[in-house]
């Protein structure tokens, strides 16, 4: 029987059990095999695949197929481990995210776009949603939905015809989960594609706000707040924005530093059919400017600067699950597999967040950058630590042991 100590990854398991009995329904066994999955996960060394992960004990090829089948609880693991997330500031992103996939018999190969490579490729993408902390500049993973073949856009007339449309999957990826997601945040910060109105309709209609980036040839007109003459039909605007030069008479300045300049206006956007707050960003050493829409004409544009900027921590969660978590490394097949395998690399690197370093004092946090490579290192050092330890028949009680076990845990540990 191998030996065990009580440590911090232990305490971490431990608290993720706890957890996961309090806010599942999940079966024993399935409780089981989960718990030994995270610890799998963190450590694992090699490609993650089923014949891998048997390979570190516990589980058979064909036992990790069988529990793979059966989605797991993701949504119900976020609200339960992050709740205390809703005492503060934070928003949600939502990005897709291409995962190469070969093979022919895989539900939903589809050429998406790969913006690594900056072209549509054929393989599978997952659209991934995040809560991020405002003031720790961290994301944490919610869920990861595979998109749908064939997908056309919702305002074209395809979609009329039960033909769910890329913006509408994409939207009811966030929608559907309204009752759980709204208590942490109303406010979805997506990149430039997003700008359009099937899919902002769509948040706008559940009570979500959306931070986006506009287009730069953006059609935009300014309100009319002058007296109404009484006759006809009443003036709404008075004129179109250039976004070239902009009158700095109507924008009003909301930020300023050494790199960029910010300045904000309530205006009516025609492509959206509503009116939008609208942030106009010069930058002092590049030549061009950034137009940055809100949904929320009462937010401040300064934190739709802020906002927005933070969206980038959604893709530092999605690098360290494609780099140490295997993301795209799953051979499965099936829809529930991929969904499991998908979320429990996103999730994984989120738990190693929120439990190795958004724990930490907030003092420490400046000077403790969270690497997902040192927890990955620390968690193998240790399951081989105990493995040959245990194998060894060393006293654990000694301190001499003890001491040496912990230099183990270090080997290979470096920052960010």
């Amino acid at each position: 029987m191998r030996l065990t100590i009580t440590t911090a990854l232990h305490k971490a398991l431990d608290l993720v059990g706890t957890t996961i009995q309090k806010v599942t329904k999940i079966t024993k066994p399935q409780f089981k095999f989960f718990v030994w999955l995270i610890k799998r996960w963190w450590m694992l060394p090699v490609r993650y695949n089923f014949l891998s992960l048997s390979r570190y004990g516990g589980y058979s090829d064909r036992a990790i197929r069988q529990q793979f089948s059966n989605p797991l609880p993701f949504m119900e693991l976020f609200d339960g481990l992050y709740r205390p997330l809703q005492q503060k500031e934070c928003i949600m992103a939502f990005d897709p995210t291409f995962i190469a996939k070969s093979g022919k018999q895989t539900p939903g190969l589809y050429p998406f776009w790969n913006g690594s490579d900056r072209r549509a490729q054929k393989g599978l993408e997952a659209g991934v949603l995040a809560l991020i902390d405002v003031e720790d500049h961290m994301a944490y993973h919610i869920e990861a939905t595979q998109t749908e073949i064939g997908a056309v856009d919702v305002d074209t007339p395809a979609a009329a015809d039960g033909n769910k449309g890329t913006m509408e999957q994409y939207a009811t990826m966030i929608t559907s989960h309204k009752a759980t997601l709204q208590p942490y945040s109303s406010v979805v910060v997506v990149d430039g594609y997003f700008m359009k109105k099937g899919f902002i309709d769509a948040l706008t209609t559940e009570g979500f706000q959306v931070v986006t980036k506009g287009r730069r040839d953006a059609s935009l007109k300014y309100l009319y707040h002058g007296k109404q003459s009484g006759i006809g039909h009443p003036r709404w605007y008075s004129g179109k924005v250039n976004l070239e030069r902009i009158d700095k008479r109507r924008w009003k300045q909301c930020y300023q530093d050494e790199e960029i300049t910010a300045y904000e206006v309530v205006v009516y956007s025609v492509s959206l059919k509503r009116k939008v707050k609208a942030v106009y960003v010069i930058s002092a050493k590049e030549k061009g400017y950034e137009l940055l829409i809100s949904t929320d004409v009462t937010m401040a544009g300064d934190k739709v600067l802020q906002y927005y900027h933070l969206r980038f921590q959604i893709e530092f969660l999605i690098r360290d699950a494609k780099q140490y978590a295997g993301l795209e490394q799953c051979q499965a097949r099936s829809t529930e597999k991929l969904y499991n395998h998908w979320n429990m690399a996103l999730f994984s690197v989120s738990l190693a967040r929120w439990l190795w370093w958004a724990k930490l004092p907030q003092d420490q946090k400046q000077d403790t950058p969270f690497s997902m490579r040192a927890v990955k290192a620390a968690c193998l050092n240790q399951y081989m630590a105990e493995t040959i330890f245990s194998i060894l028949g060393l006293d654990m009680s000694s301190k001499k042991v003890k001491r040496l076990f912990n230099q183990c845990l270090n080997i290979g540990n470096i920052a960010a």
